[in-house]
This record gives structure tokens, C-alpha cells and sequence, in this order.
């Protein structure tokens, strides 16, 4: 069995499809993913779009986004329009002897058309959506909004009314109801509900297989060595907070863990920030020492930072199936977060950190006290065995038997 992951871009860590991939290849089976991005190459599992064309597709596509993103509000999040001019990928030798093809993040990848073309081959296709983009009208994440229900008509994450986020709900509703050989996989349950819900998958059967983690990389290693390594000080308290641009992206909720730690009081807290570079404002405005480590690309190296850390502190206002979650969890790395999207389903209280009211500052600290004075245990027993690498890559080999009718 030959499985074909189509993804835009190949980060050297941090990416779920390379990771599934990976993981894929490890327990036997002959997969590979074909991206748009150079990218580094470890071995021969990563091809490349031909080169061709590329730049010219580029600048179409930058020209038709800005077109469709004029008038956005800055205070909204992601919006990313379907691509203009896409790279069919149907010719391919890889594309045509694969026998499963999954398809990820596809922005300046894939156009509707080019997707519809992959559709034609009869192979069985699934779209594994590490957000809501594949269903919406082109938002990564809705918030509060259920315009994604019906038409996504009158959008609000523009200042004026746009007719492109309802002609793109409109055409994914058009292509994935012809089709019955595009199927959906969710990585958490919550997302799962809102795409039976939404307009362009109601008559859709939706999946539901967490993302995979290699449990050989992130497992609990002794904290005294991993600071010394990472020469980070061993009489402090570590509490972490991981993302790109994360003091800059307001949903990932920088400001409620700056007050809220500005209202504990302990000597020895240092802050530690990955994923993003120095920020004198943020130096400024919170009263404990703070570490930046910068972007991280190394999945070695996220494990060692996990593993320094007391505690993680996610105060996104929404997520999906977090894989930093998830990595600080099997390193033994308790976690608290806000009680929104898929976040409860990895973090509990009691279990694995503290789930804290939603935009609550003074219950995430409330949560951070209680993870520092030992108030609760942390176990993460059940966790280690529900998402293993082997039980997630069983339900994928699961699925698609089950498709291809194989006994």
C-alpha cells in the first residue's frame, strides 16, 4: 500500500503531516509527501512540486489573495482564500501509484480545480483538517461565529461585505458532495461536531484520529540534565509558553497568561518563550524574568524544553487537537489551559494540569498556583497508552482497509 500526504509546506519540525508520515514509514507502511516548499531531506520520503511554473503561480496567487483580502479587519484571525492558480498534481508518477491520498494544509498548493482533478482518480482521498479551513468560507478558526452553518454570507471578519468567503464555502460544498471518494478526519472531537454541522460536509461521515506523536522523543527525561543542557538554571521554577508569534497573535491568549502570572507571587518563576523571538514589551509588562528561545526545529530539541519545564501554559482562545498539549503531557509536563475548543480533551484537572474558565485570568492563575503548591497530582498513565503511535496508526490502517475493503 502505497499513501501519497499532500501538504504546501515541509517545516523541519512541528508539522502533523510530516510527522504522520513519518510515523507511517516506521510501523511499515510506504508513505511519502509531496510538497510545494523546499524543505530539508532526511530521505527519499519527501518530493518536491517541479519547480516549473511555481513563480508564476506565486505571484498570481498574491495578487488574487490581496484582491480577496482587501478590507480584512486586523483584529480578526487567520483568513486564507482557495488558491487562483494550483498545480495539478494528477500526472505525477507518485500521484498515479498511490493507492491512498491524504491531503492536509493546501493553500498556494492546490486550487479547486486541482482538487476535483485528484477526485476524478477514484482514489480513495482524505482531507485531514488540522483546522476549520476545510470547511468554512475560508477562516482557519470561526470563534464565535456559525456563519460556516449556512453561507457564510455577510462575513465579519471583513469591514464591508465580501461575496468570497460564500462563493468559497459554495464551491467545496459542490465539490465534496460530488464526490464520494473524498472522506474527512477530524484529530479531535470538537471539530468533528463542527463539521457535521457546517454547510460544506452536512452529508458527510466525519472521522475522528488524534494527530500522532513519536512517544520516543517526547517521554519524560530527567530534568536536572535537560537543564544543564539546555543551561537553564535548576533552583527555578519553569514555566513555559510555546508558539510562533505567540505575544503577537492575540488568540493565543499571551495577555490573560501575563496577568495572570503578574498575580502570583513566588521569587524563584522564570518564564521561558519558544517558538518566538525577544519582546521588549513583553519583558516590560510582566514582573518575572523571562527566557526566549526563539523558533524551535528540532523535535529533539522541543523535547528537552518540555521536559525543563514545571509547567505549560496554553491560554489559546481556540484549538484544535494541540500538539504542544500533547508533547508537554508525555514529557510529564503538567498543563493549563482555558476550557474551549479541543483543548478539554487533552488537558484535565486532576489528571494532566488544570482547565481554567474561559478567558478567566484569575482562574488560569488560580490553576498555575495549584500545579506549583502540588494541590494536584499529575498522571498521564492512560494518556501514554491512548494516543500511542502504534493505537493512532492502527486507526488509520483501520480506515482505510475498511474503504478499500481489504480483509
Amino acid at each position: 500500500m502505497k499513501i501519497v500526504h499532500i501538504q504546501a509546506s515541509m517545516p523541519p519540525s512541528g508539522n502533523a503531516a510530516y510527522r504522520l508520515s513519518t510515523i507511517m514509514r516506521n510501523y511499515g507502511l510506504d508513505s511519502y509527501v509531496l510538497n510545494l516548499m523546499p524543505s530539508f531531506k532526511k530521505d527519499n520520503a519527501y518530493v518536491n512540486v517541479a519547480k516549473r511554473g511555481r513563480i508564476f503561480g506565486k505571484i498570481v496567487d498574491y495578487g488574487v489573495k490581496k484582491i480577496k483580502t482587501f478590507r480584512i479587519r486586523k483584529d480578526v484571525y487567520f483568513y486564507t482564500p482557495l488558491s487562483a492558480i494550483g498545480r495539478d498534481l494528477v500526472s505525477m508518477s507518485l500521484i498515479k501509484e498511490a493507492d491512498v491520498i491524504y491531503v492536509h494544509w493546501v493553500s498556494g498548493l492546490l486550487s479547486i480545480n486541482n482538487i476535483e482533478n485528484l477526485a476524478k482518480t477514484g482514489k480513495p482521498i482524505f482531507f485531514f483538517m488540522h483546522d476549520m479551513w476545510t470547511f468554512t468560507g475560508g477562516c482557519h478558526h470561526s470563534m464565535e461565529c456559525e456563519g460556516y452553518h449556512l453561507s457564510c454570507e455577510n462575513c465579519n471578519m471583513f469591514e464591508w461585505h465580501s461575496f468570497f468567503p460564500c462563493a468559497h464555502l459554495k464551491s467545496k460544498e459542490r465539490l465534496f458532495s460530488k464526490y464520494s471518494n473524498l472522506n474527512f478526519i477530524s484529530p479531535s472531537r470538537w471539530m468533528a461536531s463542527c463539521a457535521k454541522k457546517s454547510f460544506a460536509l452536512r452529508n458527510k461521515i466525519i472521522y475522528t484520529i488524534p494527530n500522532v506523536i513519536d512517544e520516543t522523543i517526547f517521554k519524560p527525561i530527567d530534568k536536572k540534565v535537560v537543564r544543564q543542557i539546555l543551561n537553564l538554571p535548576q533552583d527555578r521554577i519553569i514555566i513555559t509558553f510555546g508558539c510562533v508569534a505567540g505575544q503577537d497573535n492575540p488568540y493565543k491568549g499571551w495577555k490573560y497568561l501575563e496577568e495572570a502570572i503578574n498575580r502570583i507571587d513566588l521569587d524563584n518563576i522564570l518564564i521561558v518563550v519558544y517558538g518566538s523571538g525577544y519582546n521588549q514589551e513583553t519583558v516590560d509588562n510582566t514582573k518575572y524574568p523571562i527566557r526566549f528561545l526563539g523558533r524551535v526545529y528540532d523535535d529533539t530539541m522541543l523535547s528537552l524544553i518540555c521536559n525543563a519545564s514545571d509547567l505549560f501554559v496554553t491560554p489559546s482562545l481556540c484549538e484544535n487537537f494541540s500538539l504542544v498539549i500533547l508533547e508537554n503531557i508525555l514529557c510529564g509536563t503538567p498543563v493549563v489551559g482555558f476550557d474551549t475548543t479541543g483543548i478539554p480533551e487533552l488537558v484535565k484537572t486532576g489528571q494532566t494540569g488544570y482547565l481554567a474558565k474561559f478567558k478567566d485570568s484569575d482562574d488560569l492563575a488560580k490553576g498555575i498556583r495549584s500545579i506549583l503548591n502540588k494541590e494536584i497530582t499529575f498522571d498521564m498513565g492512560q494518556y501514554r497508552n491512548s494516543y500511542s503511535s502504534r493505537n493512532i496508526i492502527e486507526s488509520h490502517i483501520k480506515l482505510i482497509n475498511q474503504y478499500l475493503k481489504i480483509e
